[in-house]
């Protein structure tokens, strides 16, 4: 297989996807980082414009492009998110064109549809994106930056992801601000679960093995250039996955967390619901139950639980 250079080696998705990929990979990360094979790392920071990035992917037969601003950072420093997502994308798209790469797979967000995420919504790539926070309009822009290595011959490939859920390849990968890895570290640690939130707003939870699967099947011609929805394709709302989380902690403990969460007011939304057969007919389905990543997850923090 020809080797894959994954931007964003060292986060939580490229982290696993690495591990995926195995000896066909190539990470690229700003430093080195202890949990990724230090053979296979290369230091390049995607924000300089110099020819570092070019030479890290010569000879590559796809780059992933998962590096850029998460929506923790996008709340708080917007212009900082913005403007690097941005940048790092367009070095990226660059560098890729000059190397001679035959394929770009950028890692995007469901967010990007935004306000059309509504009660009851069915969600195919045909829907016209509407963005609603900068963490989703720095991730539509990026996906116009890297869609400019088409016309030089690159397949560039879209992934429009919703939200994983499985264990990081190291406690020190922070995203513990995600809501399923968030809810296992605290039953791990404090006992107890507590939503910032009612929980009953419905999200689209896909285990993260598969998501890094479907990656890796996306870096060759198997998928034709496009843009592809990359989902379990099943609501569920937060509530019911922090009760999940409950009924799993007690099946590995013995003991049940106290779930805890403010009062809804309202009329309870209806799920919307992502489309993703488009991605389904070419690669396959989605088919790890959400309970299974869950279990990962809850694993993951049990056995390193000194350390979260």
């Amino acid at each position: 297989m020809p080797t894959v250079a994954i931007t964003g080696a060292g986060g939580y998705l490229g982290g696993r996807l690495q591990q995926t990929l195995g000896a066909e990979s190539r990470s690229l990360v700003r430093k080195a980082v202890a949990h990724l094979p230090a053979d296979a790392q290369v230091e390049v920071d995607l924000l300089a414009a110099d020819g570092d990035l070019r030479a890290a992917l010569e000879g590559v037969g796809a780059v992933v492009h998962l590096a850029g601003q998460n929506e923790v950072v996008a709340a708080q420093e917007p212009d900082r998110a913005l403007t690097e997502t941005l940048l790092a994308a367009r070095h990226v798209t660059a560098a890729a064109i000059e190397a001679k790469v035959p394929r770009l797979v950028y890692v995007s967000t469901i967010h990007v549809y935004g306000a059309e995420l509504t009660d009851g919504a069915e969600i195919d790539e045909a829907i016209a994106p509407q963005p609603t926070s900068t963490y989703a309009i720095s991730r539509l822009a990026s996906e116009h930056v890297v869609g400019q290595a088409a016309a030089a011959g690159v397949d560039v490939v879209v992934l429009r992801l919703s939200n994983a859920v499985g264990a990081p390849v190291d406690p020190a990968v922070e995203r513990w601000s995600l809501v399923a890895t968030d809810l296992c570290r605290q039953a791990a640690t404090t006992g107890a679960l507590q939503l910032l939130s009612s929980g009953v707003q419905y999200r689209d939870f896909v285990a993260l093995a598969d998501v890094c699967r479907l990656i890796a099947a996306c870096t060759d011609e198997r998928v034709a250039p496009g843009t592809y929805n990359l989902a379990s394709g099943q609501p569920m709302t937060v509530r019911s996955l922090a009760e999940l989380i409950q009924d799993r902690f007690e099946h590995h403990t013995g003991t049940r967390p106290p779930l805890t969460a403010p009062e809804h007011s309202g009329p309870a939304p209806q799920p919307h619901h992502i489309r993703v057969d488009r991605l389904s007919a070419a690669v396959g389905t989605p088919d790890t139950p959400i309970v299974e990543a869950v279990d990962e997850l809850i694993t993951f923090c049990l056995t390193n639980q000194a350390r979260l």
